[in-house]
């Protein structure tokens, strides 16, 4: 499963209000309304989660634009409590599955299987439930047309109510004689993860970028057992200043830097992840909520397909690969 997030964490852009949900907004749930046709998208998905449960729920859909859609800027509305929604697709060259909802994990580990993509194209971790985020003057990302969505959802009910898990994302395009550049960016994992009861443990990968790339956004991904997220600069030999840390594993801290971080072919990123394991049982990595993960995501100019940092370290010594 190819995890780099081809078209950013930031790009989410496609869909409509006519998009398939699971269920029906409820009365009291998002208020976002659709932008203007003639400026952008709405992309809707909402799932019902029952009493005392978890919820993985991914909409199947083909993308509703017909030509190339350069997005600048998004907008975003959330069931407060949402552990993270992403927009990704299995294909960016058409459509490779029937549209509907499924359970996340058969999707990608048996519908998918193996050697399909995975390629996102936004993500969001528990924070503020509503929020935007922009993209620099110029800059977009360019949505091919033609190819399936999957809208994710994974939520924790613990209330003896159901709760309705939704996901409202605004996308606002830009006009094509306005784009002077698109984007890139990736999820770099640790994917051997082992924090032992009762104790605390620290991981840590560094990678080197294969290209040279503008860093615009950085991102954490953890779950509830990280306690803080650090991200600092590595010239290949040789790790350098802190330039991101985050200390609350609901808000993926999603940070943009004005100006870009000139990172060139050969250096790259040291990312840390510090765990507490109160329980009496051994966490390894995995993507229910009772696992746990360490996840670096960055967005980048220019937007070079083959761009990508590479793990040359870790602190296990096992170097993840996608």
């Amino acid at each position: 499963m190819n995890p780099w997030i081809s078209l950013s964490l930031i790009a989410l852009t496609f869909g409509c209000k006519e998009q398939i949900q699971d269920s029906a907004a409820p009365a009291d749930g998002p208020t976002l309304a659709p932008p203007d046709p003639d400026d952008g998208f709405q992309l809707a998905f909402s799932t019902t989660v029952e009493p005392y449960s978890e919820a993985w729920i991914c909409g199947v859909y083909p993308a509703p634009y017909s030509t190339l859609s350069p997005v600048n800027w998004l907008e975003y509305e959330v069931t407060p409590g949402l552990h993270h929604t992403t927009i990704a697709t299995p294909s960016l060259f058409g459509s490779v599955l029937e549209a509907g909802s499924y359970d996340c994990k058969e999707l990608i580990d048996v519908t998918m299987g193996e050697d399909s993509d995975y390629i996102m194209a936004f993500g969001l971790g528990a924070g503020e439930p509503t929020g935007e985020i922009h993209l620099p003057d110029g800059v977009a990302a360019n949505l091919p047309a033609g190819i399936d969505i999957i809208h994710e959802v994974h939520f924790v009910n613990p209330t003896d109510e159901p709760i309705e898990a939704y996901s409202y994302i605004n996308a606002y395009t830009l006009p094509f004689e306005e784009v002077e550049e698109g984007i890139w960016g990736g999820q770099i994992r640790d994917e051997t993860i082992s924090i032992p009861p009762q104790s605390e443990a620290t991981e840590w990968s560094r990678c080197v970028m294969n290209e040279d790339v503008e860093v615009h956004f950085l991102a954490s991904h953890t779950h509830e057992l990280g306690t803080n997220f650090t991200i600092r600069t590595f010239d290949g030999k040789e790790v350098g200043d802190v330039i991101f840390s985050n200390d609350d594993w609901h808000d993926p801290k999603i940070t943009q830097y004005d100006p870009p971080l000139v990172v060139p072919a050969g250096t790259g990123f040291e990312w840390s992840c510090d765990f507490y394991n109160p329980t009496d049982a051994e966490v390894t990595y995995g993507d229910g909520a009772s696992f746990e993960m360490c996840n670096l995501a960055l967005v980048h100019t220019p937007q070079s397909l083959t761009a990508w940092c590479d793990v040359v370290e870790t602190s296990d010594g096992v170097l993840w690969k996608p």
